[in-house]
């Protein structure tokens, strides 16, 4: 009787709602657009996203290390703005423990640096500079080779925002 016709309706109403959206505690990356708008991306959706090795050392790690994980480039441009408009921007990249770093977007094309989220193949810890890591390959670029360069390679990678 009623009890069968109001659990269809709530089941009706139910599917008229469609997936419960991604829960706060899944999104390991925000990226924040110039509108204010909010992109959350989850460990399925960033291994969905096309990965990049790269082979290098660095001031934190014993040796040469393989990083992957997805390039800054494509998380840029799952905002959907332009190439062009991203390469002028500036970015703000701020980490679970509240360090923020400058970055231009320019370095996206530039030095297609990752978002590591695999170091030799294992997954990154929180306790382990992860779960994202934006890694460079200083090995490759004289140029990144220094201090400031380094500067940039922040861990524990919660938020972008594109200035």
């Amino acid at each position: 009787g009623r009890y069968w016709l109001a659990l269809a309706g709530l089941l009706a109403f139910l599917m008229v709602l469609g997936p419960a959206p991604t829960q706060a505690a899944d999104v390991l990356l925000r990226l924040r657009l110039p509108d204010g708008k909010v992109i959350g991306f989850t460990e399925t959706q960033l291994r969905g996203m096309d990965w990049t090795a790269i082979t290098t050392s660095s001031r934190w790690t014993e040796g040469v290390k393989r990083f992957e994980g997805p390039s800054l480039r494509a998380v840029l441009l799952a905002s959907g703005l332009p190439e062009a408009d991203l390469r002028q921007r500036s970015l703000s990249l701020s980490a679970l423990n509240d360090f923020h770093i400058g970055v231009e977007g320019g370095d996206a094309w530039t030095y297609n640096p990752i978002l590591a989220r695999t170091v030799d193949g294992e997954p990154m810890r929180v306790r382990d500079k992860g779960p994202l890591w934006l890694v460079y390959p200083r090995d490759t670029h004289r140029e990144l080779q220094n201090s400031l360069a380094d500067e940039r390679w922040i861990w524990q990678l919660s938020e972008i925002t594109i200035r």
